[in-house]
């Protein structure tokens, strides 16, 4: 898989190139894995059953008329079941993304305000990214394969199809479950085996490590990302 960078997509550059027109796709049906809140915590604890739930769920969301109020438990409901925090120090190397075990602790770099900006930024830009291509699942058809325990999470495979398309090859998008106390949410998204969290880590890296951008860069980055227009 190509790097992905965090400023030039969507929401990444995950996919190889011959799946490179499900842009945006990919990312979409990881929302809608994830997105909507349940009234009652869904299936207990179980990885696949929170994912098979929620996913169940955003798609009754998203057939519902466009209204402020929709928006509303849309923004409720990411915040309830993407682990934000947990997916902002992973993207900075907090802990090592498992393919790099001897990485770079980025995180612990930055003082308390800076680390504040960039969690409050990260999250904005996945939000504004989510709700773009929520609407992009509707005509797809994911199967679920099973899940995994991965360095004490746990990874629910799935496989995505248009089924309005079906000669087009399906989309392998799995997502990381982390149990916490409030129970499971989601701390990483894998497309096509390419990592959000470690995509944004290599780009944040190379950036760190660059005299001319550094900090403030990324910074200026994100921002620019949130703003632009697309």
């Amino acid at each position: 898989m190509p790097l992905v960078s965090p400023f030039s997509m969507p929401f990444t550059r995950a996919l190889a190139a011959a799946l490179r027109r499900y842009r945006g796709v990919a990312t979409a049906l990881a929302i809608a894995a994830v997105a909507t809140a349940a009234p009652a915590r869904a299936a207990a604890d179980d990885p696949e059953d929170f994912v098979r739930e929620q996913h169940r769920r955003i798609e009754l969301l998203l057939h519902e008329p466009v209204s402020t109020t929709r928006d509303a438990r849309i923004h409720d409901a990411l915040g309830s079941f993407v682990d934000y925090d947990e997916l902002t120090h992973r993207a900075f190397g907090e802990p090592c993304p498992r393919a790099e075990p001897s990485c770079e602790d980025l995180w612990s770099g930055y003082n308390d305000d800076q680390r504040a900006e960039l969690r409050v930024l990260l999250e904005q830009l996945v939000r504004k990214t989510y709700r773009r291509n929520l609407t992009k699942t509707l005509d797809y058809d994911v199967d679920y394969r099973g899940m995994h325990e991965a360095g004490g999470d746990s990874r629910v495979l799935t496989e995505a199809k248009n089924r309005l398309k079906p000669r087009e090859p399906p989309v392998r998008v799995d997502y990381v479950v982390k149990q916490t106390p409030a129970g499971p949410k989601v701390v990483d998204i894998i497309t096509e085996g390419s990592s959000l969290t470690k995509n944004y880590y290599d780009q944040f890296r190379k950036k760190m490590h660059n005299p001319n951008e550094g900090y403030a860069n990324i910074v200026q980055k994100l921002r620019e990302k949130i703003a632009k227009n697309d």
